[in-house]
């Protein structure tokens, strides 16, 4: 048998138990310290008050209240996360895309909707709303006639329902066809914004009828003029201009034309009565 030096054996021990004491310390001072991190992390977050959100102002809203805008975010910023921490107490926490989707979604008034964060306790909301080009009537499909109208842009998007009671201030196309769907037609948008910003301060009314092809009526004071969309509109308002102007010359002594209608339709024709 070889001889055996306990000495040796229990200083080993000792030092083995030394390592292992201040390996389990310095665990145990990370594990606290990583703690103690992430205590002071959310402290910070959500309830120093830091970075909590105390302002919100809006720009650009012309034709609403800030009112329901105000309400949304206030029951927003309200939730909290896992049901105790609370959402409110952090502006980077607000998911700013999700507001200005729902937003702009509910709202075509709106042509854009931008929301931006103001350091340390504020949000921005710029609001871009749409100018109307004027009222489009759209007639329902019940035996009733009735129609809904709703403001256009340049866009062709509609939206809103304007006051009728004491007529329109604006552009109104009534559309009589009964269709299905509330849209406005290609094919007759761009030839009668055409007419409408050749003819500004003349124009009444415009009119599609129900049984219309391809023309639409745009009424003045006096009279209604049919043009057809699947002609030139330029070249169909020069020749008006042409034709009025040599009228308006020749019944100058008996004070000047006035026609029922005028009809255009005819390429490099006019038809009046």
């Amino acid at each position: 048998m070889r001889p055996v030096n306990m000495k040796k054996l229990n200083y080993k021990d000792e030092v083995a138990q030394r390592h292992r004491r201040a390996l389990i310390l310095k665990i145990a001072v990370m594990a606290l310290g990583t703690i103690a991190v992430v205590a002071g992390l959310i402290y910070l977050l959500f309830f120093s008050r830091l970075f909590d959100i105390r302002e919100v102002s809006f720009n650009g809203l012309d034709t609403m209240s800030s009112d329901e805008f105000r309400r949304k975010i206030d029951n927003t910023l309200n939730q909290k996360i896992l049901k105790y921490l609370p959402r409110k107490n952090n502006i980077f926490f607000v998911n700013i895309r999700n507001f200005e989707k729902e937003f702009a979604s509910a709202h075509p008034v709106f042509k854009s909707v931008n929301i931006q964060r103001k350091p340390l306790h504020g949000l921005v909301l710029n609001f871009l709303e749409r100018k109307p080009a004027g009222v489009w009537c759209f007639t329902s499909t019940s035996s009733v006639q009735v129609s809904h109208c709703s403001y256009f842009d340049s866009d062709k998007v509609l939206w809103g329902q304007p006051a009728r009671s004491s007529g329109f201030i604006f552009l109104t196309i009534e559309d009589q066809r009964r269709g299905t769907e509330r849209k406005i037609d290609d094919e007759f948008f761009k030839p009668i914004m055409e007419v409408a910003k050749s003819m500004v301060g003349e124009i009444k009314s415009i009119v599609i009828q129900t049984d219309s092809f391809n023309e639409f009526r745009v009424y003045t004071t006096d009279y209604y003029i049919i043009f057809s969309a699947d002609s030139d509109i330029q070249n169909q308002l020069d020749i008006l201009k042409i034709f009025m102007n040599e009228r308006n010359k020749d019944t100058q002594p008996t004070g000047g034309f006035h026609p029922q209608y005028i009809d255009l339709r005819i390429d490099g024709r006019v038809y009046y009565k």
